[in-house]
């Protein structure tokens, strides 16, 4: 006999888990379709907020938002463990990262929790999850597109657009862009009974290392903290440099 779970906040559907094989079959749609996106997806344009945007300098981060409260070095531990030595600036409500490239510091992450930091496409910490559905691409029907373990039997989240995430890389070779967005439940089985979840939108982009996509490769994220009533509590970007293995 199956086990039947809820999902979706517009209309409740069955989500039918198999007993034996443990597969999860989704046998009606649980939201309405959404009205056509106009939108762009997410890239490497929208590592911005306010007058800063990524690989800006340390100098001219500062000239824009004054001497940081303090300055983590991750330089030293950073190298050891083999990754781009960083540093750590810490404001009211804010954290920039700065990663050393080709011997130079540049801005490579930002998140805040400030209401007054302005993201790309007009987004900030208060807004809801239908201005982020508004303010990016997304399907239509991308509410009833569920982001599933790769053997079927745990659901994630959902994806607003794209078929694949990281997890995949290894098992799918693949030579273009790689973009999608989802809705990460963190944990929880829907989006109902989440106490918060992510809105992660990710951007890959060839050339690439070893000529197929992999987490090696040089990418942007952006991730949207929600809370329980649709409310984002904090943005982040970062921009992560090509590793070398």
């Amino acid at each position: 006999m199956g086990v039947l779970l809820t999902v979706g906040c517009e209309r409740d559907t069955e989500v039918v888990i198999d007993g034996d094989t443990q597969d999860i079959t989704v046998p009606e749609k649980a939201y309405e379709k959404l009205s056509t996106s106009t939108a762009s997806k997410f890239s490497l344009d929208d590592l911005t907020v306010g007058e800063l945007k990524y690989f800006m300098m340390e100098s001219e981060v500062q000239d824009i938002l004054g001497e940081p409260l303090e300055i983590e070095d991750l330089s030293e531990k950073n190298k050891e463990m083999g990754i781009p030595e960083e540093k750590v600036y810490h404001y009211n409500g804010r954290i920039l990262t700065f990663s050393n490239i080709d011997d130079t510091y540049i801005l490579t992450a930002f998140s805040s929790e400030r209401s007054d930091d302005v993201f790309a496409r007009n987004l900030a910490v208060g807004d809801t999850l239908d201005d982020i559905l508004n303010g990016y691409y997304r399907d239509e029907d991308c509410m009833n597109n569920p982001y599933m373990s790769a053997d079927r039997t745990i659901i994630y989240g959902k994806f607003l657009y794209g078929s694949f995430t990281m997890d995949s890389f290894d098992s799918i070779k693949y030579k273009s862009k790689v973009q999608y967005g989802i809705i990460n439940f963190n944990g929880s089985q829907n989006l109902e009974s989440a106490k918060n979840y992510i809105v992660e939108f990710t951007y890959f982009e060839p050339p690439y290392i070893e000529g197929t996509v992999s987490v090696y490769d040089d990418y942007a994220q952006i991730l949207f903290e929600m809370d329980n009533s649709n409310k984002i509590t904090s943005i982040s970007w970062r921009y992560y440099p090509e590793e070398i293995h």
